[in-house]
C-alpha cells in the first residue's frame, strides 16, 4: 500500500498527497513526484522560439501546456478563461505593459495564480521589484530542462505549503474576530470592535457601519475615525454633512439613510471614487471634509430583513486592493453573526424594557392616587422607553360643550408637570364654539393609531386649529397617538409629543400600543376606583344631611307650633317617647303626623337604632303581608329569594304603621298576633321569629267608625290606641300659619335660589282666613307655587284661596249613633270631599287625595253611585 496523506482541496487539482519519501516492492525509492498530478502551466513569452522551446520541454515531462502568450492582454484573456495553476512569466515583454504589471495582476485575483518569472538580464534592481511582487521562483535564460524542472517542482512545494498557512491564518483570524466580537451587547463597543479586528488585517482611515431596518423604519450610522495611536473616535455626522444635506435631512438620519451609498460594494480607488463621489453625498462629503481618497464597501448578510454595509475609507489615492477586500470579506459571516445576535438581544431587550414599562405602569395606578397624581408618574415610565416632551388623554365619547383634553403633562427640567387648557390657550379662544368644535373633531381621527412626523405633522397641523395651537405654543414638531379601548370601543386616546421633528417610528407605534392595552385595564380600575370614592363621599355626604334633617326637621322640638293645641301634643310626645307602648297618632291628612312618630322614636330608648316606615294604603293587598314579614324563597310565584320583612329590619328600632286604617281585614288579625305575642312568620315559613319592635300607627281616619262599619277589628284598634295623639288641623292653630309661612319661605327661596323674605299683607289675611282642608301640606304646595311664580322679595299668593263651602266637624273621638250602608255611607264621604275641594276630583286638594284614593278609583265609585261632580251634598 502506498503510504499517502490527503490534506484537503489545492489549486492544482481535487487532491494533494504530501511528498513523503516511500519505498516500493523493488527496494527502489520512490520520489513524490511520481505520485502528484502534475499543474496545468502558462506560458507569457513573446519570443516565438523561447515559448515553443519551453512548450515542448514541458510536455515531455508530463505538464499540460494550456497555452502560450505573447502579451499581458492575451495572457488575461487565457487566465480568465482557464486558471492555469501555475503562470511562466517573462519579466520584460514587449509591450505597454510588462511581466511585473502581470504579476501584480495574478496576486490581486480572488485566488491568487502563483508564478515564475522568465529573465534574461536579472539585475539587481528588476530583482528588489520582482521579490516585492512575491514570485516563486527565478529562471535565466537560456534554460536548462533540470533547471527548469527543478525551479517547477520547488514552486509546487512552495505554493502547496503557502496556501496551508493562508488557510490556517484565516481561520485563525476569523477565530479572534469571532472571540472579540460575538459577546457585544452594545452598538458602539461592536462597532470599535470591529473596527480594532479590521484595522489588524487591512490598515484604514475611517470606518462607517450602516443598519437599516426597513420593517421598523430605522436606519443606524456610526462612523469612526482612527487616530495617531490606533484607537478610534466617533464622528459627528452632522460636521461630515455639514453644508451637503438640508437640516431636516440631517434629524431623518435615524429613519433613513441619506443616499443609497451602502447598495455598492467593492474597491474604489482614482476615476472610480471620483465617480462615487459625484453620485452619493456621503462619500463627496467625506472627501471634502475629511481629505478621504479611496473607499471599499462591503455589504454584510444578515439573517433578517436589514440592509447592512461595512465602509473603510483612506486619505491615500491607492489605500486598497482587491486583496485588501478579500481579507476583510474572509471575517464578514463572523461580523454578520455578530450583528445578528446583537439585533436579537436589543429585540429580546426592547420586549422586556416594554413589559417592565407595562408592570410600572400598573403599580402606579394601584397606589390608590387619582388620575392627576398618576399621569405624570405614567408619563416618567413611558419616557425611560421612547423620550418625548408632552404627554396627553383624550377622552372618547364626550359632549360637545364638556369638549377638553382631560389630562396632560409636559416635560420641564426633566420632570413631568401637569397642565391645564387654562395654562396654554387663552380663555377667550377656549370659552368660542369654534374651538370646542374643533376639539370635538378630534375623535375622528385619534381613533386610529397614527405617526406624525416631518410633512405629516404639518398637514395634521392645517387640519387641525388644536394641534397647531399646541404646537406653536410648546414648541412641538412631532406626535403620534393610539386609541385606548375597553370592551372593544374607544374610550380614550393617548398621545405622545416631542419637540424633535423625527422623535418616533413605527416600532414606537406598535411599543405604545402594547402598552395602551395594560393602559386600558388600569384606566378601568382607576375609574372604577373613582367612581366608588365618589358615591363613598356622595353617600357619605347623604348620611349627614339626612342625620340633620332628622335632628332638625323630625325632632318634636323643632316642629313649629306655638298654639296651645300643640303644646298638649309636645307634652303628650314627652310622656309617652320613654316608654314602649304602642302610639295612635290620628289627625286630618296634610297635619304632619309622619313627624310626630318620628319625634316619638328621637326621644325614646330605640334612638339609635332606625324607624322604619310602611305605608299601608301604597301597597296592594297581596303585597302588604310580604312587606309587613316578609316571605322564603319559593313560597308563592315571583319570590325567587328570601326577603326580610319591615317588623325584622325594625327590631330593636320602631316601625311606623302610616295608614293603618286602610289595611286590609284580613292581615289585621296577623298584625294584631305579632304585637300581642312578639313574634312573627314569614310567609312560606316554617318557625316563629321573636320580635322586639316598638309600633306607632298613623291614621286620617276615624276608627271608631270603621270598627262600627265593620272594616276594622275591634281588638286591634284597643291594642293600638294605648296612648292616643289626636294632631290638629291648621284651622284650629291660626297663631302657628305665620311662623309656617316663614319657615317655608326659607326653604323654599333656598331651593329655588330665589331672595324671597317676605309675603304681602293681603296674601297673609287670605292665609289666615282661608280654613286649610289640606293642612300643612296644602299651606307647603301654596307657598311653592306662588314663589315660582313670584317676580319680587316679597311673595303675593298667586291666586285668591277659595274657601271652603262646608263646616269640619273637628277630629274627635265619638261614638256611632247610627250604622248607614256602605254605599250610603261611601257616598256622603265623596260629596263631601267634593265640597271641600271645590268640586275638583284630581290635583292638590282634590277629591281623590282628601279620600287618599287614586283619581281613577274615585271616578269609578262615582260613577257606580251615580254621582255628579257638581252634585250637592244630602241631593
Amino acid at each position: 500500500m502506498l503510504d499517502l496523506q490527503y490534506i484537503g482541496d489545492t489549486k492544482w487539482s481535487s487532491y494533494y498527497l504530501v511528498p513523503l519519501p516511500f519505498i516500493n516492492s523493488t527496494n527502489r525509492m520512490v520520489l513524490p513526484s511520481e505520485f502528484i498530478p502534475l499543474p496545468k502551466l502558462l506560458i507569457v513569452e513573446d519570443e516565438f522560439l523561447i515559448a515553443n522551446d519551453l512548450s515542448r520541454m514541458l510536455q515531455k515531462a508530463g505538464y499540460q501546456v494550456v497555452g502560450t502568450a505573447a502579451s499581458v492582454a492575451e495572457a488575461k484573456a487565457m487566465v480568465t478563461q482557464q486558471t492555469p495553476d501555475i503562470v511562466l512569466l517573462d519579466i520584460f515583454l514587449n509591450d505597454d505593459q510588462t511581466g511585473i504589471d502581470l504579476a501584480n495582476w495574478l496576486n490581486e485575483q480572488t485566488v491568487p495564480v502563483p508564478f515564475v518569472f522568465l529573465s534574461a538580464n536579472l539585475t539587481d534592481s528588476i530583482l528588489e521589484v520582482a521579490k516585492v511582487t512575491q514570485s516563486f521562483g527565478f529562471l535565466n535564460k537560456p534554460f536548462r530542462e533540470k533547471d527548469v524542472l527543478t525551479t517547477l517542482e520547488i514552486a509546487r512545494y512552495r505554493h502547496a505549503h503557502s496556501e496551508e498557512a493562508r488557510l490556517r491564518q484565516q481561520q485563525a483570524v476569523q477565530i479572534a474576530v469571532n472571540n472579540a466580537i460575538v459577546t457585544i451587547q452594545d452598538r458602539d463597543q461592536l462597532c470599535r470592535a470591529i473596527a480594532d479586528q479590521i484595522n489588524k488585517l487591512v490598515p484604514f482611515s475611517f470606518l462607517n457601519l450602516r443598519i437599516g431596518l426597513p420593517d421598523e423604519v430605522s436606519f443606524y450610522w456610526l462612523m469612526l475615525a482612527k487616530t495617531d495611536v490606533n484607537t478610534f473616535e466617533r464622528v459627528n455626522l452632522a460636521m461630515l454633512l455639514r453644508g451637503e444635506v438640508e437640516e431636516g435631512l440631517i434629524q431623518k438620519l435615524d429613519r433613513e439613510a441619506p443616499d443609497r451609498l451602502g447598495e455598492e460594494q467593492g474597491v474604489f480607488t482614482g476615476d472610480a471614487f471620483d465617480q462615487l463621489c459625484e453620485r452619493y453625498i456621503t462619500a463627496r462629503s467625506c472627501r471634502d471634509n475629511f481629505g478621504v481618497r479611496s473607499l471599499v464597501l462591503f455589504p454584510i448578510q444578515l439573517k433578517r430583513k436589514a440592509f447592512t454595509t461595512i465602509i473603510l475609507s483612506s486619505i491615500r489615492a491607492d489605500g486598497f486592493t482587491q486583496k485588501d477586500y478579500q481579507a476583510v470579506n474572509l471575517i464578514a459571516p463572523q461580523i454578520a453573526l455578530a450583528l445578528d445576535n446583537l439585533l436579537a438581544y436589543e429585540e429580546i431587550e426592547a420586549r422586556r424594557q416594554t413589559k417592565t414599562t407595562e408592570l410600572a405602569i400598573v403599580n402606579a395606578f394601584q397606589n390608590g392616587k387619582d388620575s392627576h397624581a398618576i399621569i405624570p408618574q405614567v408619563a416618567a415610565i413611558i419616557n425611560e422607553l421612547m423620550p418625548f416632551d408632552l404627554l396627553a388623554v383624550y377622552r372618547i365619547g364626550r359632549l360637545l360643550e364638556s369638549a377638553a383634553i382631560d389630562m396632560a403633562v409636559q416635560k420641564q427640567g426633566g420632570v413631568f408637570v401637569a397642565i391645564t387648557e387654562k395654562d396654554v390657550v387663552p380663555q377667550t379662544l377656549a370659552d368660542q364654539a369654534s374651538w370646542k368644535q374643533a376639539l370635538a373633531d378630534m375623535e375622528t381621527w385619534l381613533v386610529e393609531p397614527a405617526i406624525n412626523v416631518g410633512q405629516q405633522f404639518v398637514d395634521i397641523q392645517q387640519r387641525s386649529v388644536v394641534s397647531r395651537f399646541y404646537a406653536e405654543a410648546l414648541g412641538l414638531k412631532s406626535s403620534m397617538y393610539v386609541p385606548i379601548f375597553s370592551k372593544g370601543k374607544p374610550i380614550a386616546a393617548l398621545i405622545l409629543a416631542s419637540k424633535a421633528a423625527y422623535a418616533f417610528t413605527p416600532k414606537d407605534l406598535c411599543t405604545l400600543q402594547d402598552i395602551s392595552v395594560e393602559l386600558a385595564l388600569a384606566l378601568e380600575n382607576l375609574s372604577a376606583y373613582e367612581r366608588i370614592k365618589v358615591l363613598s363621599e356622595h353617600l357619605e355626604q347623604e348620611k349627614t344631611y339626612l342625620a340633620e334633617e332628622i335632628k332638625t326637621s323630625h325632632n318634636f322640638e323643632e316642629i313649629i307650633g306655638t298654639s296651645s293645641s300643640m303644646q298638649t301634643v309636645f307634652n303628650a310626645i314627652g310622656q309617652v317617647a320613654p316608654t314602649d307602648y304602642t302610639v295612635l297618632i290620628m289627625g286630618e291628612t296634610g297635619t304632619g303626623k309622619e313627624l310626630i312618630a318620628r319625634a316619638v322614636h328621637s326621644l325614646s330608648a330605640r334612638r339609635d337604632r332606625p324607624v322604619v316606615k310602611i305605608n299601608c294604603a301604597a301597597l296592594p293587598a297581596q303585597l302588604i303581608e310580604s312587606e309587613l314579614f316578609g316571605h322564603e324563597r319559593g313560597s308563592f310565584t315571583g319570590a325567587t329569594e328570601k326577603r326580610i320583612g319591615k317588623f325584622e329590619l325594625a327590631n330593636g328600632g320602631t316601625l311606623f304603621l302610616d295608614e293603618i286604617g286602610e289595611l286590609p281585614l284580613e292581615l289585621q288579625a296577623k298584625l294584631l298576633r305579632a304585637i300581642q305575642e312578639k313574634e312573627i312568620e314569614r310567609v312560606g315559613g316554617k318557625g316563629v321569629i321573636l320580635i322586639n319592635t316598638r309600633i306607632i300607627a298613623a291614621t286620617n281616619r276615624n276608627l271608631q267608625q270603621e270598627v262600627a262599619a265593620g272594616r276594622f277589628r275591634s281588638d286591634l284598634y284597643y291594642r293600638l290606641n294605648v296612648f292616643p295623639i289626636v294632631v290638629p288641623p291648621l284651622r284650629e292653630r291660626q297663631e302657628d300659619i305665620l311662623p309656617l309661612t316663614m319657615h317655608f319661605l326659607q326653604k323654599i327661596s333656598k331651593k329655588l335660589g330665589k331672595p324671597i323674605t317676605n309675603i304681602a299683607n293681603a296674601s297673609l289675611q287670605q292665609l289666615l282666613q282661608y280654613p286649610w282642608p289640606g293642612n300643612i301640606r296644602e299651606l307647603e304646595h301654596v307657598l311653592e307655587r306662588s314663589s315660582i311664580l313670584s317676580q319680587s322679595a316679597t311673595l303675593t299668593l298667586a291666586e285668591p284661596l277659595r274657601a271652603a263651602t262646608t263646616a269640619f266637624p273637628p277630629f274627635v273621638v265619638q261614638s256611632s249613633e247610627e250604622v248607614k250602608s256602605i254605599d250610603d255611607a261611601m257616598r256622603l264621604a265623596i260629596l263631601a270631599a267634593l265640597a271641600k275641594s271645590g268640586n275638583r276630583i284630581r290635583g292638590t286638594g282634590g277629591a281623590a287625595e282628601l279620600l287618599n284614593i287614586k283619581p281613577t278609583t274615585l271616578e269609578a265609585r262615582m260613577k257606580k253611585l251615580n254621582i255628579s261632580a257638581y252634585q250637592q251634598p244630602g241631593s
